[in-house]
């Protein structure tokens, strides 16, 4: 809790962002795809839908951003060139701020062969999936925008 001034309420921490009495806080989220056509469908999809989305290209980069960026949720390809899917969540896991930041694994793989990644916070969505799937699990993760 922030400190009240008298006849204030204490002003509480909303996910990774401190609140701000009567302004709405927009939900982050970071997508992180080597496509550049289903990283600019999916940051689409999500902005239409109320959330303010960032897209990055590689996982390194998504790890070396994430202090700037604070998102609520990733959505993360599972195959991409250098760090894939499964490192990238390996290594968020590690860091103590991020460990439960909900994420979404996407890939083409079945869902059986990537389900044992899946912990608390996270999910999986098969590709390919439909803008009506892709926001239903992710109001099902964070809520409404």
């Amino acid at each position: 809790m922030g400190d009240a001034q008298p006849g204030y309420p204490a002003c509480a921490t909303v996910g990774h962002r401190p609140c701000t009495f009567g302004a709405r806080v927009a939900k982050q989220i970071l997508v992180v795809d080597d496509e550049p056509y289903l990283r600019d469908i999916q940051v689409l999809v999500l902005s239409a839908a109320g959330y303010v989305a960032t897209a990055l290209e590689t996982a390194s980069e998504a790890l070396d951003r994430l202090a700037d960026i604070r998102p609520d949720l990733i959505l993360l390809d599972m195959s991409m060139p250098g760090m894939d899917g499964r490192e990238f969540l390996a290594r968020l896991r590690a860091r103590a701020p991020w460990r439960h930041l909900p994420v979404i694994l996407s890939s083409g793989f079945p869902e059986d062969d990537i389900a044992p990644l899946g912990a608390p916070d996270t999910e999986v969505l098969s590709k390919p999936f439909s803008d009506i799937a892709l926001l239903a699990r992710v109001r099902s993760l964070i809520g409404e925008a």
